[in-house]
């Protein structure tokens, strides 16, 4: 059974979901719920705490602990919420057993808190109906009291505008990509990939079985945030479907959207059900919505990242027409294979372009139709005027060019001394050398210097603002959603 509550019950105004995430994303007073000085401990608040103060963006923040004392840098620790000397706390961040959570809230209540993140698991998604049972209570008071509820079994909050997080290890750099993820493992994920990259995000919320706030309120503060030009999501079940497709048409209309969509099939349905307890429904559903939304369906956690990145990077792209570069004829072929899968088109050059080319590739060797295959190296004389060639030809609207990082073929490789940072100077200088937008695709290393230095390409031509991909179809798929979203939009390419 469910103790019914205290007799206190304060009928507070409680806030819009945009005036609570707004709260959320950006408090002034944050209190966490389970701080230990135990390190092991399997409930510790340790990390949400730490966070906050290390940002050094909150106001007032408050460690909470039934023990009370103080941790070892002398910070307090409040054995409860009651106990803290603040009347008013804008997030209460909760890190402690379920069967804790309803006394939490009530002192929450007396504290005028607006908004209660559950990290806290062991509710509705157990399956068991005494869980199911608390969970609905932990509803109806939040209720009452005109408290916003975010989660249960969630990471929360990640933003590097606001100063609060979970993630211990990612970039405080704010970015103008924002994310909602259902799970947060999977948000952990994109966002820590995300940096290799060179892309930064503005806000990023988990919202877990989504009690209260959910993914349609998310929808609906992201579309006119000023911090946010591109949103992401991971979504499992939808909980109000009427909400949104009408949110999320409305978000598509004005920035892209893309949505890894879990549960599309009967083994990740049942999934999903153990995760978070939502129904997934069904993917022919799923793909009317995507049809009625124009958002960008993507299929894996990378395809996400590469949209961000296209949409980011290749905003002044003018059309689907490539021209591939690259070295290897069988790669040529399955590079080609790949765009045309993608929907994309893969014209031949000019006569003229060819002509051209040939005064910098010899016929032996090499191809000068589309696919270029080359053997010419990244720090041959003629690399820059052959590629230059390439982008001017009428035909072309971006250029995929296909980087070897391993070797050359005129010798050196990737641990030899300076190779790295020719091969980032000339990849920069090709960037500033074309007409049409470039796209690197980081072909795959064969040696462990060839990893490190796949890696360190990534980062340092994202931090350059120049597009990298793992393959060519990756780039390709990604080009393709971006593409069908600015045409479904009415939208023109960006000037470059």
């Amino acid at each position: 059974m469910v103790d019914a509550g205290p007799a206190f019950h304060p009928s507070p105004t409680a806030l819009s979901g945009r005036d609570a995430l707004a709260t959320a994303f950006r408090p002034r007073s944050v209190a966490v719920a389970g701080v230990s000085v135990r390190p092991k401990s399997s409930f510790n608040g340790m990390r949400w705490f730490k966070l906050v103060r290390g940002y050094g963006i909150v106001e007032r923040f408050y460690a909470l602990n039934p023990r009370g004392g103080a941790l070892r840098s002398g910070t307090p620790l409040y054995p409860s919420l009651r106990d803290v000397p603040d009347d008013q706390i804008d997030l209460v961040i909760s890190v402690i057993p379920a069967h804790a959570v309803l006394d939490l809230l009530d002192q929450a209540a007396e504290k005028g808190v607006k908004v209660f993140h559950l990290v806290t698991a062991g509710f509705g998604e157990t399956g068991l109906t005494e869980r199911a049972d608390l969970e609905a209570e932990l509803q109806r008071r939040a209720r009452a009291y005109g408290i916003r509820l975010l989660g249960p079994n969630c990471m929360g909050i990640h933003s590097p505008i606001g100063g609060v997080s979970w993630l211990e290890d990612a970039d405080r750099t704010p970015g103008r990509i924002a994310m909602l993820s259902q799970s947060g493992a999977n948000a952990s994920e994109v966002v820590m990939r995300a940096e290799s990259r060179g892309l930064r995000f503005s806000h990023v919320a988990s919202y877990g079985n989504a009690l209260d706030l959910n993914e349609a309120d998310l929808i609906d503060y992201f579309a006119d945030d000023p911090g946010t030009d591109i949103v992401l999501a991971y979504l499992e079940g939808i909980k109000e479907g009427r909400r949104f497709a009408p949110l999320a048409r409305r978000l598509a209309a004005r920035k892209p959207f893309a949505v890894l969509k879990g549960g599309g099939t009967e083994p990740g349905t049942r999934a999903v059900m153990g995760h978070t307890g939502s129904l997934a429904g069904a993917a022919d559903v799923w793909a009317g919505v995507v049809r009625q939304t124009r958002l960008i369906d993507v299929a894996t956690p990378d395809a996400l990242l590469d949209l961000a990145v296209t949409a980011q990077r290749l905003a002044g792209v003018r059309g689907p027409r490539v021209a591939l570069v690259g070295r290897g004829g069988g790669n040529a072929v399955l590079a080609a294979d790949a765009v045309a899968r993608a929907g994309l088109e893969l014209p031949p050059l000019s006569d003229a372009t060819r002509a051209r080319l040939a005064e910098y590739l010899p016929p032996a060797g090499n191809s000068l139709r589309n696919p270029v295959d080359s053997d010419i190296a990244w720090d041959a004389d003629g690399f820059l005027p052959a590629l230059g060639i390439v982008g001017r030809d009428p035909g072309v609207d971006v250029v995929v060019l296909q980087a070897n990082v391993d070797n050359l073929p005129t010798g050196g490789v990737a641990t030899d001394a300076g190779f790295a940072e020719g091969l980032r100077d000339r990849l920069l200088e090709a960037r500033d050398a074309l007409s049409a937008p470039l796209a690197v695709v980081v072909r795959a290393p064969r040696t462990p210097g060839g990893v490190d230095l796949a890696r360190r390409i990534h980062a340092d031509m994202g931090r350059a603002g120049v597009a990298t991909y793992d393959s060519v179809s990756a780039a390709a798929v990604a080009l393709r959603g971006y593409l069908d979203w600015r045409a479904a939009t009415g939208r023109s390419p960006a000037a470059r």
